[in-house]
């Protein structure tokens, strides 16, 4: 979370938005595991220990927003959410212009303190923005790559990130295989509508690769050394996105700059 904390404040700064950091979490798999079983002093102590990790990464938040607040006061604000994790965030999402992730993998001892970043892009209705661990900001350079089906998550997407790539100097259209979205149409397309708003594009359609969608859209990521990647959430459900994989997993995964992504 350090890099999209490193990230959101940038993005802050740039567009003079308050900043909001939420912690969202559900209680741990130990106490809801053990709490039938231990003493009420052993729960208590396990309690207090959840508690110090939560304050802990609150300090962290309130260290590294202290210079801006001192420039730009009243502009950072601080949420500690109990209930469950995707879900708090889901709700509380709702009510920013845009949600701000760390890239990571959580384990046993911190699934509780993970929201996933594609749960909150699929049911908060407000565009996720996800970052590499170790992702420096000033690698949001001025390309960024519009991966684009034709659907309306892809859609979605676009009409969220259009204050982004009205800043950027160009964007890569990628669409994959051929399909009804590889399909130009003289002034009613995605690139048109994207010149409309003074974006200018570079079109591109490419084939499958060895690692299907994500890996052609990975691969076109870094062909064109871009910083900004924006699709679409998957359309459809997590348990069959769990069960075989799938484009959202995979360049959640594997891309190497942010991933704004909306549904």
């Amino acid at each position: 979370s350090a890099a999209a904390l490193a990230v959101a404040m940038k993005m802050a700064e740039k567009y003079d938005a308050h900043l909001t950091g939420i912690l969202s979490h559900g209680p741990s798999r130990m106490s809801i595991a053990l709490g039938p079983w231990v003493t009420p002093e052993l729960l208590e102590s396990i309690r207090e220990t959840e508690a110090a990790t939560r304050a802990t990464i609150a300090k962290a938040f309130h260290d590294a927003t202290l210079a801006g607040e001192k420039t730009r006061p009243g502009k950072f604000h601080w949420f500690d959410l109990g209930g469950d994790a995707d879900e708090s965030l889901m709700q509380a999402a709702r009510f920013y212009d845009i949600v701000v992730m760390g890239q990571y993998d959580s384990d046993a001892e911190t699934s509780h303190l993970a929201p996933h970043p594609d749960t909150i892009a699929l049911r908060s209705g407000r565009p996720v923005l996800i970052v590499p661990n170790g992702f420096e900001p000033s690698g949001m350079n001025a390309h960024a790559v519009l991966a684009w089906d034709g659907g309306r998550a892809a859609a979605s997407a676009m009409s969220d990130a259009m204050p982004m790539m009205e800043n950027k100097s160009i964007v890569t259209v990628l669409t994959v295989g051929e399909s009804e979205a590889a399909r130009r149409r003289e002034g009613m397309d995605v690139v048109a509508h994207l010149a409309r708003h003074g974006v200018m594009t570079d079109w591109k359609n490419v084939p499958r690769n060895g690692g299907g969608i994500a890996g052609a859209i990975i691969d076109m990521v870094r062909q064109k050394d871009a910083g900004l990647l924006i699709m679409g959430a998957y359309e459809h459900s997590r348990f069959a996105e769990e069960l075989i994989g799938g484009v959202t997993k995979d360049v959640l995964k594997k891309c190497p700059v942010p991933v704004l992504m909306s549904h």
